[in-house]
């Protein structure tokens, strides 16, 4: 969870284990650089700055009416709802500035608000809430009866900048070593699985942050993690203080893109922003609590010609995504060019699957069937999200920690991650259930070639009805950063596809992170 308070200094994540991790309430887990009371404590009063448009000039006002209607005009979103103001006014004019801000004051907001996608009671007390009140009347811990359900307001929109929404947090691992503890691998870096349950979990918080329209009395929204979209590793991961920082780059009527990055910190100069390790685009999806519908997010109002290119950008990402899913090979059949080397591939697998061929497979051709890898959890009530269902982040983790097993058996050495392609979230994962994790490796060139794609494939199980039912597919990509890799070879057309979505995933891959890199200043890639 990341919350807000009074004091200064560092930044750090709680784990999901309340008893075994003391926070310090001195240090603030995350810092905005929009400090209004945007964000208000229960019991406090809207400012007449946040809570409406009433108080603000009119030379300040039409700008943002003309902007508001635009904005939502282009998003389809004007009818459902009404901005009622904007977030608070800003002399900061742009995101990088903003994080400027922040860094530099390292100062958190003023007020005790939470914004987290962590459960914020215990299991037990859900349990005893469920079971222990024999009348069906709901007991607290206390033992007295529960409060009757409050009752809730309908939610106002704000017009809000990228900037109100930026949130970071500081993993201090060089000045930290019991949080170190929990983060360092067998090989003396992070863990990078560890690493994506702290995006899921930051995507989260900005979500929460800029759907908050700063009334305790506002109807609640559920958000989930739609998609991953992309995760690319920049630079080795090495043990240093690490930035972790994000905001809102496009909103649709219920949609959020949240892009973060992760960056090394320097110790002599703590407000300077150094080299970017890692970028991520993440895409979260606000629902109504009640009637679990889609439910409108506050919109954006863009300020400057780089927030209109983010947003943008985020609209692109968008109708790449759609065309993507319109043309993969569960609807479309491969292309011509994807045809002919699926003939070529099924020519040369013949030889080797011929005993009257007599010809021997070669020493660097791997048999896609013989790289399978497969492993089973529970799911336990300490990696729950409020929702009372699995966490993404969670989830994320075991299905990289089974493909970089799998990565190492295939090359037989430790490989290098670089990047997580898009994965979809299609249902939550109920606690108490079985999670089935199967890895296999689906592309890989071999020859000079050094990197591969590894598939992992994400089954809840029903062992009374015996069912299994996918509800995530995750794409990574690995690299032996030694010498090049077997080369994978399908034998069934089932096989083939799986090839064919690597190699389709793959080249894309590599086109994004050098768009990355580039957009960074990056001249080449670090492998």
């Amino acid at each position: 969870m990341y919350r807000a308070n009074n004091s200064t200094t560092l930044c750090r994540l709680a784990t999901r284990s309340f008893p075994k991790r003391h926070i310090n309430t001195k240090k603030p887990l995350f810092s905005g650089a929009n400090r209004h009371a945007r964000d208000l404590e229960v019991g406090q009063t809207p400012s007449p700055a946040t809570a409406g448009t009433s108080t603000t000039s009119n030379a300040v006002k039409d700008p943002l009416e003309k902007a508001r209607n635009d904005l939502l005009n282009k998003l389809g979103s004007n009818a459902p709802g009404t901005v009622v103001g904007t977030a608070g006014s800003s002399k900061t004019s742009s995101i990088a500035a903003a994080a400027e801000a922040a860094a530099a004051k390292n100062s958190s907001l003023p007020h005790g608000k939470v914004f987290t996608v962590r459960p914020i009671t215990s299991w037990i007390d859900k349990l005893a809430n469920q079971h222990g009140a024999p009348t069906g009347t709901h007991i607290n811990p206390t033992g007295t009866p529960a409060e009757p359900a409050k009752k809730y307001q309908k939610r106002d929109l704000l017009l809000k900048t990228m900037q109100d929404s930026y949130t970071e947090i500081i993993l201090p691992f060089k000045t930290d070593k019991a949080l170190l503890e929990e983060y360092i691998n067998v090989g003396g870096s992070l863990r990078h699985g560890k690493i994506m349950e702290d995006l899921d979990a930051l995507a989260g918080a900005i979500s929460y942050k800029h759907t908050d329209d700063g009334k305790t009395d506002s109807l609640p929204l559920t958000i989930v993690t739609a998609s991953v979209d992309r995760i690319d590793l920049l630079k080795p991961l090495g043990v240093c203080d690490l930035r972790l920082s994000g905001h809102v780059t496009y909103v649709g009527y219920s949609s959020m893109e949240i892009y973060m990055k992760m960056e090394e910190m320097n110790k002599d100069k703590p407000g300077e922003h150094g080299d970017t390790i890692l970028v991520a685009r993440f895409t979260m999806v606000a629902r109504d609590s009640v009637s679990g519908k889609a439910a409108q997010v506050n919109p954006l109002l863009l300020r400057d010609d780089n927030e209109k290119k983010l947003f943008q950008m985020g609209e692109d990402h968008k109708t790449k995504k759609r065309v993507a899913t319109d043309s993969a090979l569960t609807k479309l059949p491969p292309t011509q060019e994807e045809r002919f080397l699926i003939h070529d591939l099924y020519l040369e697998y013949s030889k080797y699957d011929n005993p009257q061929n007599k010809t021997n497979k070669p020493e660097d051709v791997e048999w896609m069937a013989d790289t399978k890898m497969s492993a089973v959890h529970i799911m336990q009530p300490q990696d729950r999200n409020i929702h009372d269902k699995i966490f993404g982040g969670y989830l994320m983790r075991l299905a990289y920690e089974l493909a970089f097993c799998n990565a190492s058996s295939f090359i037989a050495s430790r490989p290098t991650f670089l990047a997580l392609d898009e994965i979809s979230f299609r249902k939550p994962v109920p606690i108490g259930t079985f999670l089935a994790l199967d890895s296999q490796i689906v592309y890989a060139e071999g020859g000079d070639h050094h990197s591969f794609q590894v598939m992992v494939k994400a089954d809840v199980m029903d062992v009374k009805k015996g069912t299994r039912e996918t509800t995530n597919t995750f794409w990574f990509t690995f690299t032996d950063p030694i010498k090049g890799t077997p080369r994978i070879m399908p034998k069934t057309y089932a096989e083939s596809m799986l090839y064919l979505e690597g190699k389709r995933r793959r080249m894309l891959g590599s086109h994004l992170a050098g768009i990355n890199r580039k957009n960074l200043g990056l001249q080449k890639p670090w492998l």
